[in-house]
């Protein structure tokens, strides 16, 4: 009989593979889909989906991106540097085309840069209004209609209410699936490290969505009977934007530090929020008023607090005792939201500057510092 850990074990094994080897998405290519790679978790990946593509979110992993750096400006934020680092170098040539989507500046001299250099078959801007109201809602759903009709053109699969309609539920399911995840993570007996969170999220972004579901459905039975993590010191929520590395989050789990919570582009950002109508609007709705992202807000109300109150609600639901926020260096967003989220919650809150490779010794002697003052 196979152990419990063996099987939990064996369903990461899956979801690592899908990320190191892309064997899901070599799958999906034998059969002859497109793949369109993703620069922004606000590209709204249903109306990809129900064209008969493969939403894939774009990444790449280096410690240095000499590539990048002769062709963008070495501030620039390390999301930035490394996916274009990864297209320079040959890494992306699986994808037949990418999305991206006007949410900040970064992201738009990214999308041109890699259209520039690397020339793909296809690419869209998705054109994301910076404020709610109804006006920028019909705007926004106008928008939607075009980039549907543009794709369905590249992919030869017209979309129709159908279809629309199965890509919406298959996303629903995906965040639901993923909300009952992340609530283990956030039991008096944390159920789910960081790493392992991290690694699923990031194979959710490597695979159709109905794959993932299956894998995640089998992994949260099983996780739920797991013992769990008492013993740590210090209950933390962590803070960022498109934030992927385990490495840094693993460092933080060696200091006594249960990650219960986060607000990551590449996580609880990512798949928070439900689409309830079944449609076109239902799709705008959701990507306007459910997203964690800094860059949009209602016109009486500053982005920012908007931001802070999702953290809160966040830190809320885990019970979590302090923050810590990982500042990209350059990342205009990090720069914006950063002093509002120290000045606005009131717990005790560590800033760690990110520049890769790491500066481990720096970081963890600023991790054990903090620990011992507000651990248990």
């Amino acid at each position: 009989m196979v152990s419990l850990s063996d099987s939990v074990e064996g369903l990461f094994a899956q979801m690592k593979n899908a990320i190191d080897n892309r064997t899901k998405i070599k799958e999906y290519r034998e059969k002859g889909m497109k793949v369109i790679g993703t620069l922004c978790n606000n590209v709204p990946e249903e109306v990809i989906h129900s064209t008969g593509a493969v939403p894939v979110r774009v990444f790449g992993n280096y410690g240095s991106t000499p590539n990048a750096s002769s062709v963008m400006p070495q501030w620039t934020c390390y999301y930035a540097r490394n996916v274009m680092e990864a297209g320079l170098r040959g890494e992306t040539e699986f994808l037949d085309g990418i999305v991206s989507t006007t949410s900040d500046d970064t992201k738009i001299h990214l999308f041109s840069l890699y259209r520039f250099y690397l020339n793909p078959e296809f690419s869209y801007m998705v054109q994301y209004p910076f404020s709610r109201d109804e006006k920028s809602r019909r705007f926004f759903i106008r928008e939607l209609e075009r980039f549907s009709s543009f794709l369905a053109r590249f992919t030869g699969f017209e979309t129709d209410t159908s279809s629309l309609k199965k890509s919406i539920e298959t996303y629903n399911n995906f965040r639901k699936v993923c909300t009952r995840l992340e609530r283990l993570r956030s039991e008096d007996r944390v159920k789910v490290s960081a790493s392992e969170w991290m690694l699923i999220m990031l194979s959710s972004m490597h695979m159709l969505k109905e794959d993932f579901n299956r894998i995640a459905e089998e992994l949260y039975g099983l996780l739920s009977e797991r013992e769990g993590n008492g013993d740590y010191i210090l209950r933390v929520h962590v803070s960022g934007t498109d934030f992927y590395s385990s490495e840094l989050l693993k460092i933080l789990e060696n200091y006594g530090i249960a990650i219960v919570s986060d607000d990551f582009c590449t996580s609880t950002g990512y798949y928070n929020g439900i689409v309830n109508r079944a449609n076109l609007e239902g799709i705008a709705d959701r990507y306007l008023y459910s997203t964690a992202c800094v860059m949009t807000s209602a016109s009486n109300e500053l982005s920012v607090l908007e931001r802070v109150k999702f953290i809160r609600d966040r830190i809320k639901a885990s019970r979590a005792e302090a923050v810590i926020v990982f500042k990209d260096r350059g990342c205009e967003v990090c720069g914006h939201q950063c002093p509002a989220i120290i000045d606005e919650l009131d717990l005790p809150v560590l800033t760690i500057d990110l520049d890769f490779p790491l500066s481990k010794a720096q970081i963890e002697g600023r991790i054990e510092a903090f620990v011992e003052s507000h651990g248990r």
